[in-house]
């Protein structure tokens, strides 16, 4: 048998050489331990050469071994430029919980939201558990933040009202389609603008959407509002639904801007991202009772855990003003007499 200690597994390992025990053994069995030493000690050079590769190195390599959307390479880039940002451009082997540290603190210091922060210590988590496993690093010194679930905050009725009013007296209508169709669908934004003529099927009565972030399709009934709504803004042959791109959409904000900003006074109570608009649709669905695996298909979430974790906290408030209409322990209050002992 052969033992030894293998330095990149921290652990003893040991092995049969199969070789008979008498002299001739004895002899064969030396060379191969100095054959076997060798090669140990051929290992541990090379091993040790491996960490001088730099972040940025490491970084390309990362990249170029996996095949990220480009949304996602845009994420490890800020990612990169935040590590080299906090630190020199230094041996992949020599990161620790000190630089990790020094990242919480760019966090604080930038005022990055929790999620924001899950996000990037994910992404960059992945990226060192890819340098470990070539060991270009012993230990992954980078920790992953848990994600806060945010109460889903829907946009007012009111506030909604005086939005779609003001959109519909423009001229142009295509801004006004925009957000009906986000609020009747609840589509993400990336999926409302990937959106043919051509994914729309009007015989069978459903449409073929793009989920960009997921690189898949769900289906989606045609309406009836929708159908209505597809009809006012003009059927075409072929071609994209909506012609908007990212800066486009900057309409939703700069009319809120104007509403809250009115001479005689704000026209809304607080300014609203169009991605609420999806949250609106979302909460609607459950506020009216349609059963949760029905509204998890709708908003095409992967799991059941995302349409509950996010939004079956809704019914909370719709709870709270039917128990409280009923108070049904509202006598034991009023009966309740002090005992003393």
């Amino acid at each position: 048998w052969i033992k030894h200690y293998d330095k990149l597994a921290g652990t003893y390992k040991e092995f049969s050489t199969k070789i008979k025990a008498n002299k001739e053994g004895f002899t064969e069995a030396r060379k191969l331990l100095k054959q076997f030493e060798a090669k140990i000690e051929l290992n541990e050079n090379f091993t040790e050469l491996i960490p001088s590769f730099r972040f940025s190195q490491g970084y390309e390599e990362y990249i170029e071994s996996r095949k990220f959307k480009e949304r996602t390479k845009e994420i490890y880039g800020r990612i990169k430029d935040i590590v080299l940002e906090i630190g020199e451009d230094k041996n992949i082997s020599t990161y620790n919980n000190t630089d990790y540290k020094r990242l919480l603190n760019y966090f604080t210091k930038k005022k990055y939201n929790n999620n924001t922060q899950a996000i990037y210590t994910s992404h960059l988590h992945a990226m060192f558990e890819f340098f470990k496993e070539l060991n270009y690093i012993k230990e992954n010194p980078i920790k992953v933040l848990p994600r806060k679930i945010k109460t889903p905050e829907s946009i007012d009725d009111s506030d909604l009202g005086v939005i779609l009013q003001h959109l519909r007296a423009k001229e142009k209508k295509d801004q006004y389609h925009l957000i009906m169709f986000l609020l009747i669908t609840g589509f993400r934004i990336s999926s409302a603008l990937e959106l043919k003529w051509e994914d729309i099927d009007w015989n069978n009565e459903f449409i073929i959407a793009s989920n960009v972030k997921k690189d898949r399709n769900f289906f989606f009934p045609l309406l009836d509002d929708l159908k209505k709504l597809l009809n006012e803004i003009g059927p075409q042959k072929e071609g994209k639904v909506f012609n908007y791109s990212k800066n486009g959409l900057r309409f939703f904000l700069r009319l809120q801007r104007t509403l809250l900003g009115d001479e005689n006074g704000p026209k809304i109570t607080k300014s609203y991202t169009l991605h609420q608009l999806r949250k609106t649709f979302i909460t609607k669905l459950l506020e009216h009772g349609i059963p949760i695996h029905t509204v998890k298909a709708l908003a095409d979430h992967s799991n059941i855990s995302t349409t509950i974790n996010y939004y079956a906290s809704i019914n909370v408030k719709k709870m709270k003003e039917e128990l409280d209409t009923r108070g049904i322990f509202r006598d034991n209050f009023r009966d309740n007499k002090r005992v003393g002992g």
